[in-house]
């Protein structure tokens, strides 16, 4: 019964100290001049394209930082790409599903956050998405 009952406190120590060193070492996107800059900028891209954007930068501050967060890590791999084509589908699933050809603007979004944070990328990107039909499929 001792051993069972220094195992499970060994355990509950160990599980203790690694919850305090993730939030010891866990870092968010900081609120930077450089980060606020950014995201004044992609709000008015998206009003200019007649996309809604949230009512406080704060949501991409948090999200996108100063270098684009997730959005730009690998935009232009194999498993990005299929991943936006599965998206593109009629929402079936297994034998029913179809691709449909989609509204540019349903991409446009993801191209106005990397013209702004990760413009290097974003040739590899358009490579990737040139070869879709898109067609002029929402009503305003």
């Amino acid at each position: 019964m001792t051993t069972s009952r220094s195992l499970a406190f060994l355990l509950g120590a160990v599980l203790l100290l690694l919850a305090i060193l993730g939030l010891i070492t866990y870092s968010s996107n900081e609120r930077t001049a450089q980060a606020e800059q950014k995201a004044q900028e992609l709000t008015q891209k998206l009003e200019d394209a007649g996309l809604r954007a949230p009512a406080s930068d704060d949501v991409f501050i948090r999200t996108f930082g100063t270098d684009g967060g997730n959005v730009c890590d690998n935009p232009g791999t194999a498993l990005g790409h299929a991943t936006l084509l599965s998206l593109m589908t009629n929402g079936a699933s297994h034998v029913g599903q179809r691709p449909v050809v989609v509204d540019r603007r349903l991409i446009q979004g993801q191209l106005l956050i990397m013209e702004t944070y990760c413009p290097d990328k974003l040739d590899e990107y358009r490579d990737k998405i040139e070869d879709l039909d898109f067609d002029d499929v929402i009503k305003n």
